[in-house]
């Protein structure tokens, strides 16, 4: 139901949905509050119409407040939130996307802006599927055709850095003034287990099965998390078992904490060209390593797709060789 009231000089039109905030606009003169109205019924009956006074901030906020966000990902909406948070949702066009791209080229990776675009994309898809708005995907997959032709964002390159012991030692070695956490062990855990690392400082005593060696873990899935028992090799337990029990986690310090410390220790060793993340990527080659198949891999590392566990998996040849000794067909 739409309404035109004249106040002062000017001519309010509004319209009332069902179950739906009521929308409005004023004007200067009556036959543009009357072609506003028009043309909004029109939308909203062909299921087109964009509100077009949502800010970009209010999108965000909405999702915090239902949705179970994981931490990287509130921080990369506190990201987006702070370069776009005061613009209506409908001011997102292509070319400020595109210059935002090209100005952020200019210090990141387009791998990096790439991370940046696909949190955006969620978000839009957020407004429309779960808050009923209009956003213009058009323009956000034009300016994700450009960007991309334009090499300005990409995906990450593969990555197959190996991690030797040494590297992990030299890098220990470097740690100093927090004796409540040992570097050393959170970074051979990592490679024993093959998680991830929001996954490892996640684990909680209730979930330890010691009898069985075993630990219990939620992991990110399509449709939520999803619940699963990882297999501990007989280090990877004896590293927990060595872990003060302050708290209901195992590893009493954060997952953001320990990188951090990671990043410092590992400049001043100056070990080059190495992530947390390599870590998981070396524990996949070892499992490899040792003989186990993909299937039984895949029960540490929480792949669900072998062929992306393949992407995780850098053989070293001699290994293979050692371990092919005395069964030649």
């Amino acid at each position: 139901m739409a309404t035109i009231i004249k106040r002062g000089e000017s001519y309010r039109a509004q319209i009332r949905q069902a179950g739906k905030p009521a929308l409005s606009k004023t004007f200067a003169k009556k036959a543009l509050a009357q072609e506003w109205v028009r043309d909004v019924e029109a939308g909203l009956a062909a299921d087109t119409f964009r509100a077009d006074k949502t800010k970009i901030s209010d999108i965000l906020a909405d999702s915090e407040r239902c949705l179970d966000l994981p931490e990287q990902k509130k921080k990369q909406y506190r990201k987006i939130d702070a370069d776009f948070g005061h613009l209506q949702l409908k001011d997102l066009t292509a070319d400020l996307l595109i210059e935002y791209a090209r100005s952020r080229a200019k210090t990141v990776k387009p791998a990096t802006i790439h991370v940046t675009f696909s949190y955006i994309r969620t978000m839009l898809r957020y407004s429309e599927n779960k808050m009923g708005l209009k956003p213009s995907t058009n323009e956000f997959s034009r300016a994700m055709a450009v960007l991309s032709d334009g090499r300005i964002i990409s995906t990450s390159e593969h990555r197959d850095r190996r991690v030797s012991d040494e590297e992990i030692m030299a890098i220990a070695a470097q740690q100093s003034g927090d004796g409540r956490f040992s570097l050393a062990e959170m970074m051979r855990f990592a490679v024993l287990t093959a998680m991830r690392r929001g996954e490892q400082f996640e684990l909680t005593w209730d979930e330890l099965d010691v009898e069985e060696r075993t630990v219990g873990i939620w992991r990110k899935h399509p449709k939520g998390k999803k619940y699963s028992r990882v297999p501990l090799l007989k280090e990877a337990l004896d590293i927990i078992m060595r872990q003060p029990k302050t708290g209901g986690k195992i590893f009493s310090r954060s997952s953001d904490h320990v990188a951090k410390t990671f990043r410092a220790c590992t400049d001043a060793a100056g070990v080059k060209d190495l992530r947390w993340h390599d870590l998981r990527h070396e524990g996949c080659s070892r499992l490899h390593e040792i003989g186990l198949d993909s299937m039984t891999v895949a029960m540490f590392s929480g792949h669900r797709d072998i062929q992306m566990l393949a992407r995780y998996t850098h053989l070293r040849a001699t290994h293979v060789v050692e371990n092919l000794k005395g069964r030649d067909l």
